[in-house]
């Protein structure tokens, strides 16, 4: 059983964890979130445990646990996982210890390369299994349940057991990419929240118009599911800060005029180019974008003390603007030209300048606005 704890000692979250060996243990990573502490009850008998490799893009965290001996598992092969095979779930469900369940196999979900990213469950298990063990008739452990709550979309999904085998470079890489974030603790540190899961993103937004000044601050709600959520769903993303829906305006025409996805993409390479023609709305405001993206150079910005590598991305277009939809002068046009740089080893923007201005009489708009990354916590 695993217990995670706040630094005021109050248990956040219970769920289960398999033992992988001497000292070693795997859990999912969303029972974690927000923790600075973490114990493990077998038989009983209680057990400090600390974080040792995080690989939050797949919700796999191993656990390093202090005068804890157990045996290495075995682990079942991908090629012996069949759709409409019998699985026996064992975990402690609400602090219950070795409750034993039953599921089938329901399907194999694959990316298109071909590898395997999730275990399809006939069924949902029962609530409160996050990090149970799935295992065959032989006793090998073919996977692990994740900590969806139920009736969400993830609620049936369970992790590969063969990942284990790749947490330790997937987990010492996160490791290496978090050494750059500025106070973020990982769980079993000292108030700090789980790698990957920020409790607070806080930006400067400027209006060089006016010339003033006010923070834009994202604030994390509670786990839900694989998703991080900020400021009661008004920001959406996934572990690799890709966006996934954005509903308020926090941070003014950043967020108002957010591309599918972000402002950034994946993989980004110097000279890459693509298009994004797409339309938004936020305020009751309709805003239609017609951009071209250029990845430009690499550059140094300062966060929070801590000086953080970047690309910059280069947009440039047009954006159509309906101030007051169906009114007489309320579409709108002008020029777009907008600047990100982007942090991989963050995932996240750390600097905006935008400027646009266009149309004519009250539905004449403009944009002039800076936003900077101040700190992450």
């Amino acid at each position: 059983m695993v217990q995670a704890i706040d630094a005021q000692g109050k248990v956040l979250a219970t769920g289960s964890a398999v033992a992988t060996g001497p000292g070693t243990a795997v859990t999912s990573c969303q029972l974690l979130a927000k923790a600075s502490a973490v114990a493990l009850k077998r038989d009983n008998v209680s057990y400090g445990a600390t974080l040792e490799l995080p690989d939050v893009e797949r919700d796999l965290c191993q656990l390093r646990i202090a005068n804890f001996s157990a045996p290495a598992i075995g682990i079942a092969p991908t090629s012996a996982l069949q759709v409409g095979m019998l699985l026996y779930i064992v975990g402690s469900p609400r602090g219950k210890e070795l409750t034993l369940g039953t599921g089938m196999l329901g399907g194999l979900r694959r990316n298109n390369a071909g590898d395997l990213e999730a275990l399809q469950l006939a069924a949902p298990p029962e609530a409160g299994l996050g990090g149970a063990g799935l295992f065959d008739a032989q006793g090998r452990l073919a996977g692990l349940v994740g900590a969806a709550p139920a009736g969400s979309a993830s609620a049936n999904l369970a992790m590969p057991a063969t990942w284990i085998a790749e947490l330790p470079a997937r987990g010492r890489l996160a490791i290496e990419r978090l050494a750059t974030l500025p106070a973020v603790a990982s769980a079993g540190s000292t108030g700090g929240p789980l790698p990957g899961r920020p409790s607070v993103v806080e930006y400067e937004l400027l209006d060089r118009l006016t010339n003033t000044r006010r923070k834009a601050i994202y604030r994390a709600d509670a786990v839900a599911d694989d998703r991080i959520s900020f400021n009661n769903g008004g920001w959406v993303e996934k572990p690799g800060g890709e966006v996934t829906s954005v509903t308020s305006a926090v941070a003014g025409e950043f967020d108002t005029a957010m591309p599918p996805g972000g402002w950034d993409r994946q993989d980004l390479k110097e000279e890459a180019a693509w298009t994004s023609r797409y339309s938004s709305k936020l305020g009751g405001i309709q805003i239609n974008m017609d951009l071209r993206a250029t990845v430009m150079e690499d550059a140094v910005l300062p966060v929070d003390g801590r000086e953080i590598k970047v690309m910059r991305i280069e947009y440039r277009g047009f954006t159509q603007r309906f101030a007051n939809a169906g009114s007489v002068g309320g579409n709108q046009y002008g020029p777009y030209r907008a600047n990100v740089w982007f942090s991989p080893e963050l995932g996240r923007v750390v600097r905006f300048e935008v400027q646009t201005r266009g149309g004519a009489g009250g539905a004449a708009f403009q944009v002039s606005e800076t936003l900077e990354l101040v700190s992450i916590r």
